[in-house]
Formats: C-alpha cells, sequence, structure tokens
C-alpha cells in the first residue's frame, strides 16, 4: 500500500537509497514512512452524505442465468477510519450453483465455503438476504427502502444481480443515483472515464491484493475519500 504526506496527503515518492525515507512532491515534506498516512483522512468539511459501499461476488455477467454468491458492505458516515467502519457480510448458499467456468474458477474458495456451510451470521438463503441486509441497515440509521449505495459500476451490475435474489427488492431498495467513483478520478485528458485499476492508481491503492468482497467495498470508500477531495 502506498502512503500519503501527513501534511497534505500528495503520495509520497521512496528515495532510492532508503525506502525507508519519503519526499511529498506536493508540500516538501520530507521523512521517515512511518509518520506517513496509510490511508485517505476524513476530509475536514465532513460530507453531509453517508453512504453504502456494496460489492458482490457472482457466478457470472448474466443476472438471470447466473447467481450471486457473495455481499460485501461497508457502511460509511463520515465520521473514523476506513478499517472502523460498520462491515456486512453474507455468502449465500444455494442447492445448485451455475454461471460461467472462469467466474466460478475465480470464487473457488467461496464454494467451497458454500457446499460446507456452518451456522455462524456469515451464511444465508438468498431468499434471507434482504431481510438481514435490511436489518442491518437499519441499526446503522439508514433507511433500507432508500439507500445510497456506492460502488464500482454498482447500478449497472451489482443492484441488478441483487434485484435477481428472491424477496430482496421488498427489504432493500438503492436510490436511483449511486455514486461511482470513476468520475471522482477522471482527468481532462481522459477519452473515457477511468477503469478500477487507474483509479486506484491516482489514489495511491495498491489494486494488486487479492480482494474479498468485503474488502473491494473498503476500497471504494477508500476511492470515495481521496476522490472527494480532489473536487476541492
Amino acid at each position: 500500500m502506498r502512503k500519503f504526506c501527513p501534511t497534505c496527503e500528495e503520495l509520497l515518492i521512496c528515495s532510492d537509497r532508503n525506502p525507508a525515507m519519503g519526499q511529498c512532491n506536493g508540500c516538501g515534506w520530507h521523512g521517515h514512512m512511518g509518520l506517513a498516512r496509510r490511508e485517505p483522512s476524513v476530509p475536514t468539511m465532513t460530507p453531509k452524505l453517508p453512504y453504502v459501499s456494496i460489492d458482490i461476488e457472482t457466478t457470472g455477467l448474466d443476472p438471470v442465468s447466473c447467481q450471486t454468491l457473495e455481499l460485501g458492505a461497508v457502511f460509511d458516515d463520515w465520521k473514523c477510519s476506513i478499517r472502523d467502519l460498520p462491515q456486512f457480510r453474507r455468502v449465500l448458499v444455494h442447492e445448485t450453483v451455475t454461471g460461467s467456468p472462469y467466474a466460478m474458477a475465480l470464487n473457488a474458495n467461496l464454494l467451497k465455503l458454500i457446499a460446507s456451510p456452518d451456522e455462524t451470521l456469515l451464511f444465508c438463503k438468498p431468499a434471507d438476504l434482504g431481510i438481514q441486509f435490511s436489518q442491518w441497515l437499519r441499526t446503522n440509521g439508514f433507511d433500507p427502502l432508500s439507500v445510497q449505495a456506492a460502488g464500482k459500476n454498482f447500478a449497472s451490475f451489482d443492484m441488478q444481480f441483487l434485484y435477481q435474489l428472491p424477496n430482496f427488492k421488498t427489504h432493500v431498495r438503492f436510490r436511483h443515483r449511486v455514486i461511482d467513483p470513476a468520475i471522482l478520478f477522471w482527468e481532462p485528458d481522459d477519452e473515457r472515464l477511468p477503469d478500477s485499476k487507474t483509479c486506484y492508481e491516482r489514489a495511491g491503492y495498491d489494486s494488486k491484493v487479492a480482494h474479498t468482497a468485503i474488502e473491494d467495498a473498503q476500497a471504494v470508500v477508500w476511492l470515495v475519500r481521496q476522490g472527494i477531495k480532489r473536487l476541492g
């Protein structure tokens, strides 16, 4: 994970002579990398809009013929560090799993969990996800029938899968407009909106780590928090 200047939060450049030392080209700060910020700080002027960052894992790209395997969500009210934000995770237990070989190979570990679920709250049936997610949303002060969601391609992908689940839309509904971090990292020279890899690079987030649904939801919070400062 790259680190930020503790003064202005520009990305730090490691010294060629000593990787433990960093230099900021923004404000000129230099010092030990141990003093650097590990994640974007909460903006000084706290945004008034709380949101829920959501990511899912699926067996393919078609919400009609493929299935949702996992949902991870992080509630960001802009009040604490990313690692301390409330989280929700469920792995969906299916009797039969169908989808594309490529997607199912990527989610082999999830499929192993689904094959032998235990009695913890980590697992639920597809028909119960909406109920459990709505209860978690209420616990965190959210109206589950008017959720401000954030995510990479959430409106065109994740939401379409979730609305295919039995009774989900009865218990949870998302607002029409979604926070997609791509627009926060668009630059004038871009001929199209940046993809996830480019957003991660511009935000100083290491996209090479292996992500779960929760980690991807946390990554979107990182992008939003860092991206919102670019607007200022």
